[in-house]
């Protein structure tokens, strides 16, 4: 944690590391709560020192071989009503390589990308906060097919929605809004930026 009370004088008040073979490459903060994912720390593994590996390739399938769990995957939830004194208030652990991203503004919802066991890549889930102290997964968001064993490709078909119906879908690490009618290939410019070489 950094005191940037006086912006020209920013000062390291405290640190808070992360559970071994864990990254914590995302947070959100709102109000009294701290929200942080944990998930394994992907770039320790030795197949990802070539980072195109994890843009290009199903982060899923790369380390679906992985028995040992080194790492903590979830949600890290904390109180910083003190503002230097963060205290943890919660964990809601999930089943694979953990969360990846996440959005919260406040209230009742987050919204998370995450790879959990059964899924070959990020899924968009969202967590209930009603009760902060006690997290709850209240559903995954996928295309039909893309459940574990479905045989997927985290494509929708034409005419096709999102189960439970939203316009919402994440895909890898980016999470997106998409139309009703998955767009016309013959008219696709090329990649994504993100998916370019």
């Amino acid at each position: 944690m950094v005191d940037v009370r006086d912006p020209k004088n920013p000062k390291a008040v405290n640190y808070v590391a992360a559970p071994p073979g864990t990254w914590n490459v995302h947070l959100q903060a709102h109000d009294d709560l701290l929200l942080v994912i944990n998930a394994r720390d992907l770039f320790a593994d030795a197949r990802f020192a070539d980072e195109k590996v994890y843009y290009t390739r199903s982060v899923g399938e790369t380390v679906s071989d992985v028995r040992e769990k080194g790492w903590s995957a979830g949600l890290r939830i904390f109180d910083i009503s003190v503002a230097d004194k963060p205290r943890e208030i919660s964990f809601l652990s999930l089943d694979g390589i953990g969360i990846h991203r996440i959005w919260y503004v406040g209230g009742r919802w987050a919204y998370v990308s995450a790879l959990i066991d059964g899924f070959s890549d990020y899924i968009f889930l969202t967590i209930d906060l009603a009760d902060p102290r006690n997290p709850q997964v209240a559903g995954p968001l996928v295309a039909a097919g893309d459940e574990p064993g479905g045989g997927g490709d985290g494509e929708l078909a034409a005419g096709e929605t999102l189960r439970p119906a939203s316009r919402h879908y994440c895909r890898g690490y980016r999470l997106r809004q998409l139309a009703r009618r998955r767009p016309d290939p013959a008219r696709r410019q090329g990649p994504h930026p993100a998916e370019a070489d």
